[in-house]
């Protein structure tokens, strides 16, 4: 997980107005098993370093994974 923070771009950090954007595609992602951080590396890089987003992050995941948990 560290080489994927540091692989992210050194250029301008994400805002929290645009990790929102790609929020719910993430955790789309990480729901299906794939590898968000990998596939979207400035989000989960944001994520580490802002704990609000990352706590927003881990509530929708759960809210996504106990919704899929009901419907099998």
């Amino acid at each position: 997980m560290i080489d994927t923070v540091f692989a992210a771009s050194a250029g301008e950090e994400m805002s929290c107005s645009d990790y929102f954007d790609q929020l719910p595609r993430y955790v789309e992602l990480e729901a299906s098993g794939q590898d968000a951080a990998a596939l979207l590396p400035e989000g989960c890089q944001h994520m580490h370093q802002c704990s609000e987003c990352e706590e927003l992050y881990l509530g929708l995941l759960q809210v996504l994974v106990t919704k899929s948990d009901r419907t099998k």
